[in-house]
């Protein structure tokens, strides 16, 4: 249930950007090369509104799409540039001898790459886009018994499976450039939900009960209530900074379900654009 959650959230949290990118890259084609694309939706408003003597709008309309290329290619890169910084800082502050324990104790999970920083507060997230890795802390290390330990690796261990940090900064990144389109938001709110759900489901199948991800989140959560790096680290999965209260319902009772409404206004107001353009289009050839 959780793994199709996961995918209809992503299919949409991707999948509507991914369809307006590839009308606006028609449209900025069709304005700036004369490209003869039928049936765009953008060249259907900007087709409409010359008609009817709106071409300050048109202008407009090619100011928001050069924007919107300019100002997610922007975030994306930001983004890069703050996690190569951050690995750096973690990179000096590593217990290599740590690290390499851990990825040899761990081999067998597709070897993970670690870092172990010298660090006295407890810290576990993973962090990366193109190349994630696992980020411990000895304080962290030094917390956990041995089962809590296997059951925090297994989490984050899914995590860098499936390339969360990338998959949840796309999601973002969207969500931030396309604000007429709220449902995005919300959308990447419950994805980053669902994943951390998944990923403890991955922690208690794997050690066979929720004792050791339960006391791990509880003892963390403790001693840290705002994980380190949280705010600098932008592109991470952070093992106790996503939705602490559904996780720990989840984990006391496995058998109740969580419910992920998406609110009333942003499903209206997004398929309220969608129309628009529907009765944009219709007219348009009618």
């Amino acid at each position: 249930m959780w793994r199709a959650r996961s995918k209809l959230l992503f299919t949409v949290g991707f999948g509507i950007p991914l369809l307006v990118f590839m009308q606006m890259f028609m449209y900025a084609m069709y304005k700036i090369f004369g490209w003869d694309i039928p049936f765009n939706l953008l060249w259907l408003c900007n087709h409409w509104m010359s008609r009817l003597g709106w071409l300050s709008v048109g202008h407009f309309l090619l100011a928001l799409v050069l924007l919107t290329f300019a100002g997610t290619g922007w975030l994306l890169t930001v983004r890069m540039i703050k996690t190569r910084a951050a690995v750096r800082k973690l990179r000096s502050m590593e217990v290599r001898a740590l690290s390499r324990e851990l990825e040899s104790r761990y081999l067998h999970l597709g070897q993970p790459r670690f870092i172990v920083v010298d660090k006295s507060s407890p810290v576990a997230f993973t962090i990366g886009l193109w190349k994630p890795c696992i980020v411990l802390s000895t304080g962290l290390l030094t917390m956990l018994d041995a089962e809590e330990e296997t059951a925090v690796v297994y989490h984050e261990v899914h995590h860098l499976w499936h390339r969360d940090p990338l998959k949840t900064t796309l999601l973002s990144v969207f969500a931030i450039m396309m604000p007429y389109i709220p449902v995005l938001k919300h959308t990447s709110k419950h994805y980053n939900i669902v994943r951390e759900i998944l990923a403890d489901n991955e922690a208690v199948e794997r050690t066979g009960n929720v004792a050791g991800i339960g006391s791990a989140l509880l003892k963390l959560l403790r001693a840290c209530p705002e994980p380190w790096g949280a705010k600098e680290l932008t592109v991470q999965s952070s093992f106790a900074d996503t939705s602490v209260n559904v996780r720990i319902s989840r984990l006391l009772d496995p058998e109740k379900d969580v419910t992920l409404r998406l609110p009333r206004y942003a499903v209206l107001m997004s398929a309220t654009v969608f129309l628009l353009l529907s009765i944009l289009f219709v007219w348009s050839i009618g």
